[in-house]
């Protein structure tokens, strides 16, 4: 069996109405199949085309579009500025004595943990 990096590419004259399933969807993203789904499910990728059990299937032109735009706006400073500023206030908030306090109460009850069950 090949896998689906194996097959052949799609002739241009079919790419409008071709239908891909999602771990096809996925690889051309690089992400993984639950990313996927999770992005369909917010609604920031497209909505599938045929929706049955056990045989969904999005349009090529579609998931084509969306990792299109998807590339362009990570490219957008703003974007990126807003993504760096919540991860700073998430490090932040991180650093916050409670949080550190925590943290360390959590490692200690771990630690404890993993001697005793070492111990027995």
């Amino acid at each position: 069996m090949t896998a689906k990096t194996d097959l052949p590419p799609i002739p241009p004259a079919l790419a409008d109405v071709a239908l891909i399933d999602g771990p096809t969807a996925a690889a051309a993203g690089s992400m993984c199949l639950s990313t996927w789904h999770e992005l369909v499910r917010r609604g920031d990728a497209p909505k599938p085309a045929i929706q049955a059990p056990r045989c969904t299937r999005w349009r090529l032109l579609d998931v084509r579009q969306f990792l299109i735009d998807r590339a362009n706006a990570g490219a957008d400073s703003s974007t990126a500025a807003a993504v760096l500023a919540k991860a700073k206030q998430a490090s932040s908030k991180a650093r916050e004595p409670a949080a550190v306090a925590k943290a360390l109460a959590t490692r200690a009850r771990n630690i404890a943990a993993r001697n005793q069950t070492a111990g027995a």
